[in-house]
């Protein structure tokens, strides 16, 4: 059977359909593929979707790349994960983008508020109080001091008074002399008056002559300081005796002899000197720092050493006008009374003045207004006019003493602020202000001018309105996302003056403000142990604490980081403390840990800090420690021995300086302030 032929047509496309089925095929996989591939890519997915326009949908699939940043130089921005920092060549991290909108604040969620151990504050106004501590000597009150000294020339026959300390009282006798020439004086004057009463038979010329002679007797016995009642005596009925007696013009304590039995002085020559030690000075020396705070007839409390735990009080009667230009500083006098004779001229004094600012450095003593004083004798202060009970001048208005009208202009308590919320930044301050924000809180530096520093506060000047809130813990992890986050904070904040190569300020400026709380809080924990103040130490110990953990160590590198984590450890008290003598033991190793971060680091403050020695501490092992003032303040002993010890070495702002080789044990001691 023969198979039917197919058309030629028909036969042509049979022949070539394998070939069409695989080209089909090809481009339905090529299409497919392609959809897949965009479908693969979530980025153009997210970005696409809901855009009506499908030509856009290249552009919005390009995003931002992420960006990396050195945490020592966060201005440096590089998309490139693997690269380094082209200034200090350390690895880069992520940039953490807070938000999107103001590039000058940083947004946290609450969460990770709570996380940093962010706590804040409301600004309020009030007047502070700040105390000041100051160091002197128990001196005599000059206004009492008397010195007894020869009216005419004479022998010292007899010298009652004949030991320094001896009490009088006006009117004793003090010394008995032998004066030829008072004893001739005395006889003129009996011959005058004799011949003055027989004048009255004789001429007017003679009576004349002989009332003028007389009266210049007189006068001459009074000029000898010959008292009226003895002068009235011998015009009447002579002197029959040949020597004459001194008496004590006042009553007071002996406190110099100057001549002794046989001496034979001359006219103004001095015999004794008589104090009235009922009234004393203390005479402190306040820094300029101090000063401003210091004002006339402000209440003063201090101790002596002979006196353990009791409390003394005087005011201030006068402040020097010249600052010492070798100490650096004025003299400020306080009026003290002591009727018991307690105190003693000579001893140490270390006092406290507890001062209320009003914000313009003026201090406010409300109890002198209105009232009356001696402006010789400041501790006489009445309620009326009339005159001082001690040298009988006339009472003046307070008013005359103190301007008040700085207090009747600036009525409005100041703004005041924490000062752990301030950061130091160079010549500037700032804090964090804290708002709401719908994903958290929003933080923002805020520069500000700051006052008078009062205890933990400080007064704000300007910057600040009240009821801002503001960052009291927390602000140095704030302002390190910032840095991180190259946005505004402490370092882009800084002063414009150039670094000093080798001390703290030229580290990154997280560090050295951490580095800056860290000391100060060293300085208040060693205050607190030389008044022997448990309590306050441990508050000063939990400050350094928390110093310590708030202080970046990013940008460190080298012996700067090695130095910073090795003295850290060490510098980290064990708070808190049940009994005083542990944290004193344990506050040398603290010590050694300050000075090794010093020699690194270098003063990070505006004042020079003291290295002190003290040979007796540790039973004799002895023991150092830095301080602020040059005035020895033994944090090992405290009151028991509080200026024992001496200088080793004083170190200059940003002048990093070896710290001293203590003395070997058993070397000689220098002046160790009282052992």
């Amino acid at each position: 059977m023969k198979t039917p032929r197919i058309p030629t047509p028909v036969r042509w496309i049979w022949n070539h359909t394998a070939a069409f089925i695989a080209l089909a095929l090809i481009v339905i996989a090529f299409v497919i593929g392609v959809r897949m591939g965009t479908t693969g890519d979530p980025t153009v997915t997210s970005h696409a979707h809901g855009h009506e326009n499908p030509s856009s949908d290249s552009d919005s699939g390009d995003t931002d790349p992420q960006m990396y940043t050195c945490s020592m130089h966060p201005s440096v921005r590089l998309p490139d994960p693997d690269a380094k920092c082209p200034i200090c060549f350390m690895d880069l991290i992520p940039v953490r983008e807070g938000d999107t909108g103001d590039p000058n604040t940083l947004v946290l969620s609450e969460s990770e508020t709570i996380a940093a151990r962010v706590e804040t504050t409301r600004v309020s106004r009030y007047v502070p109080t700040s105390t000041l501590r100051l160091f002197g000597t128990i001196e005599l009150d000059e206004t009492t001091v008397e010195r007894i000294s020869a009216y005419f020339p004479g022998r010292i026959e007899t010298l009652y008074a004949n030991f320094l300390g001896a009490r009088v009282s006006k009117g004793d006798h003090l010394a008995q002399m032998y004066a030829p020439e008072l004893l001739a004086a005395f006889e003129e004057l009996r011959q005058a008056a004799i011949s003055a009463s027989q004048s009255n038979t004789m001429s007017d010329i003679v009576r004349e002559s002989s009332i003028a002679t007389l009266n210049a007797s007189r006068e001459r016995l009074r000029l000898y300081g010959i008292d009226e009642s003895l002068i009235d005596q011998i015009e009447h009925e002579g002197y029959d005796q040949d020597t004459f007696t001194i008496d004590a013009p006042r009553g007071g304590t002996i406190t110099h002899i100057d001549a002794r039995e046989g001496a034979y002085v001359q006219t103004g020559t001095p015999i004794l000197t008589i104090a009235d030690l009922t009234h004393l000075w203390v005479d402190l020396q306040a820094y300029e720092s101090q000063i401003g705070q210091i004002r006339w007839g402000q209440h003063v409390a201090f101790r002596v050493e002979s006196h353990p735990g009791e409390s003394f009080e005087g005011r201030v009667s006068f402040i020097d006008p010249v600052i010492n230009p070798m100490t650096r500083t004025a003299t400020i006098r306080v009026a003290v009374d002591n009727p018991d004779r307690t105190l003693k001229p000579g001893m140490f004094a270390s006092a406290t003045i507890a001062v209320e600012l009003d914000g313009m450095t003026h201090a406010i003593d409300p109890e002198l207004l209105g009232r009356y004083v001696c402006p010789m004798h400041p501790t006489e202060i009445h309620d009326t006019p009339g005159v001082c009970t001690i040298c009988s001048m006339d009472l003046v208005p307070i008013e005359s003493m103190i301007d008040t009208s700085a207090h009747e202009e600036h009525t409005t308590p100041p703004i005041v602020v924490p000062a752990s919320a301030v950061l130091f930044t160079g010549t500037r301050s700032l804090v964090y202000t804290q708002i709401d924000d719908e994903n958290g809180f929003r933080y923002t530096p805020t520069e500000i001018t700051l006052g008078q520093r009062a205890g933990n506060a400080y007064i704000v000047l300007d910057g600040l309105k009240e009821n801002d809130r503001i960052v009291t813990n927390g602000a140095f992890r704030i302002d390190s996302s910032m840095q991180i986050a190259a946005k505004p904070s402490m370092m882009s904040m800084e002063s414009d003056a150039p670094a000093t190569t080798g001390t703290a300020s030229s580290r990154p400026s997280g560090f050295k403000n951490g580095y800056t709380s860290s000391v100060n809080a060293y300085l208040d924990a060693q205050e607190a142990l030389a008044d022997d103040d448990l309590s306050a130490y441990n508050t000063h110990a939990q400050r350094l604490i928390d110093a310590i953990d708030a202080t970046p160590a990013a940008g460190l590198l080298g012996e700067d980081l090695g130095t910073w984590r090795t003295s850290a450890k060490a510098l980290r008290p064990s708070a808190p403390y049940d009994d005083i003598e542990i944290a004193r033991a344990d506050f040398e190793p603290m010590s050694n840990a300050i000075f090794a971060l010093i020699d690194q680091f270098g003063v990070p403050e505006g004042a020079p800090l003291y290295i002190a020695y003290c040979p007796m501490a540790f039973d004799f092992t002895g023991a150092d420690w830095l301080q602020r003032t040059e005035t020895i303040d033994n944090p090992y002993f405290g009151a028991t021995m509080l200026r024992c010890g001496e200088v080793l070495r004083t170190i200059e702002p940003d002048a990093s300086q070896p710290t001293p080789k203590r003395p070997p044990a058993g070397a000689p001691a220098h002046d160790h302030g009282g052992h």
